[in-house]
């Protein structure tokens, strides 16, 4: 199976929308496939994967004589796929409920055909370089070349107790592995935590609200009308009373 029978599988076919040609731009990025689509920019937005991640699919690939072979001439067969998969680790996300896609059109009654498009459009240029994949998910082909060539056949990826120390220590895995580049353990904004649609929109928790003067309110009400002062509330009813002058129970 191919990459594009991979990729449309997992995310469908370009449907009834409009066609290949209709894609006015296409660029991939870590985490992020970008495309404009007859007018409209469309974002598929996906996981990142952890450094250790990385060490551990390298380290999967180097051991088999058949991947490690070719990878290091520079290719990355289909059925590279199922290593992924079997570490938990999709190369082509298993679905648009792993994804944040969104399209600037006002089509919002479920997938537009422009996000159909583009992953139609991602399929067909990863069978041109399926590397365009793995820099989806965080790493270029170049580093992930170097780390599966400095990793010896046979190696076997992080314990659970060398990834818990990576977590701690970022720069202990670099130091483990010093020939596979700065570039494979520097993206310092990646995480391994599944990414929902939810998850993404989420407002972050407010800060606490602002401490005020100690003399904050009577200010106010003297500064406001008579009538309007007479119903301010406290600021802080605990600390302080709303004036010097007592009011009778």
């Amino acid at each position: 199976m191919s990459w594009s029978e991979l990729v449309g599988e997992a995310l469908g076919g370009p449907g009834d929308g409009p066609g290949a040609a209709a894609v006015e731009r296409f660029s991939v990025r870590p985490g992020e496939v970008l495309a404009r689509v007859r007018g409209h920019e469309v974002s598929l937005i996906r996981t990142v994967w952890a450094d250790e991640e990385w060490v551990q699919v390298c380290a999967a690939l180097a051991s088999q004589p058949l991947f490690r072979a070719r990878l290091l001439s520079g290719e990355l067969p289909d059925a590279a796929a199922r290593v992924f998969g079997l570490l938990g680790l999709d190369l082509v996300p298993r679905g648009w409920g792993a994804l944040v896609a969104t399209c600037s059109c006002d089509h919002w009654r479920g997938r537009c055909a422009h996000l159909s498009v583009t992953a139609a459009a991602l399929g067909a240029e990863a069978d041109r370089d399926p590397f365009v994949l793995t820099r989806w998910a965080g790493r270029e082909r170049r580093t992930l070349v170097e780390l599966v060539r400095d990793l010896p056949a046979g190696t076997k990826g992080p314990s659970a107790r060398e990834a818990a120390l990576a977590d701690d220590h970022p720069t202990r895995l670099s130091e483990e592995h010093p020939g596979a580049g700065d570039g494979v353990f520097a993206a310092q904004a990646q995480t391994a935590d599944p990414l929902s649609p939810a998850a993404f929109w989420s407002a972050p928790a407010p800060p606490p609200p602002p401490l005020l003067p100690a003399d904050t309110a009577d200010r106010a009400r003297a500064a406001a009308p008579g009538h309007v002062a007479d119903h301010l509330p406290g600021f802080d009813r605990s600390e302080k009373p709303f004036s010097t002058l007592q009011e009778d129970p």
